[in-house]
């Protein structure tokens, strides 16, 4: 098994080959002294995570996606596997992709979604920069989420009454299903996208989504 001078060598190529393969990392720079590393990758990077297992072993506690690897233990907690909210058509809400919602198996997209007021007073969507979703399948259970670092500045997008105008979403596809591995497989599935206001969270109509390879 390697240690960690071989491994920081390989971790700098990484970096300059595919640097979105990593959701965390130790500074290849640093002098290491704890016994486990940890390391994060993106849920399509299962290629990189069997050759980092292979070897180094027990150096690293490696997760990749929402999972352990090569275990694939979910992490996190169960509000993972669920999304909360009152139906956002109930409160004056409408939504219409600008295009068709397609994303690869294992990555994640930023797209834009058309979200109509209906009501007769402006409404403010409180986000991080952009609204949070779920992937889900034909019954409605949660099947991938976005893993990785979210931004904590409040960004409110205001619309005015009988208006529409664009906000963008954030679509992850890292699964939290183990027995569908570690990214949601190619295929139609559905998209929950969740509505934060001053009021609470709301949940807008299912959107069709296609997972490609």
């Amino acid at each position: 098994m390697g240690g960690w001078d071989s491994l920081r060598v390989e971790l700098r190529r990484l970096l300059e080959e595919s640097p979105d393969a990593f959701m965390f990392l130790p500074d290849p720079d640093s002098e290491r002294s704890e016994k486990r590393i940890r390391i994060g990758l993106a849920a399509w990077a299962t290629d990189i995570a069997a050759d980092f297992h292979a070897r180094y072993g027990d150096l690293l506690d490696l997760h990749v996606g929402m999972m352990r690897f090569p275990g694939r233990e979910l992490l996190g907690n169960a509000h993972l596997l669920q999304v909360h909210g009152e139906p956002a058509e109930g409160a004056g809400f409408g939504v219409e992709p600008l295009a068709p919602l397609t994303v690869r198996s294992g990555r994640h997209a930023h797209r834009d979604l058309l979200i109509t007021n209906r009501t007769e007073r402006t409404e403010l969507l409180i986000t991080n920069g952009e609204l949070s979703s779920a992937v889900t399948n034909s019954s409605g259970a949660v099947v991938g989420r976005f893993a990785g670092p979210h931004t904590l500045a409040r960004v409110g997008f205001e619309i005015a009454p009988q208006q529409t105008r664009p906000v963008p979403v954030l679509i992850g596809t890292a699964s939290v299903v183990p027995e569908l591995g570690y990214a949601v497989p190619p295929g139609q599935w559905t998209l929950v996208v969740v509505l934060q206001t001053e009021t609470g969270s709301m949940l807008l109509a299912p959107l069709d989504l296609t997972v490609s390879e």
